[in-house]
């Protein structure tokens, strides 16, 4: 891969799409790009699958909570600034990838 081309297009002063397809046809002299592009999407895979994974972990925390407040802490009940803080630091990780519903007219 010619990452001394892809550094060049990134250093013009030129649209972001003009950069982009520098970029494209720098990649596409590379004779191995198709292996590489593969690679992106597995990597890419892993992180949606981790972050699907954290996400089941924090709603099942939350769940947790309600059906124990429910029941008036019967089976010894989770504390509410640990689940809160739990899903701030899950948003927090993910910031700029997911956002809580409540944001999405922002």
């Amino acid at each position: 891969m010619r990452l001394d081309l892809i550094k060049e297009a990134l250093s013009y002063d030129i649209p972001d799409e003009a950069k982009e397809m520098l970029i494209l046809r720098a990649l596409a002299k590379d004779e191995n790009v198709i292996p590489k592009v593969l690679k992106i999407l597995e990597i890419e895979r892993e992180e949606k699958a981790t972050l699907t994974k954290e996400m089941n972990v924090e709603l099942s925390r939350a769940h947790v909570y309600i059906d124990q407040h429910e029941i008036k802490h019967k089976i010894g009940g989770a504390d509410k600034g640990f689940i809160i803080d739990k899903i701030s630091k899950f948003y927090i990780k993910y910031k700029g990838v997911i956002s809580h519903s409540f944001n999405r007219f922002n």
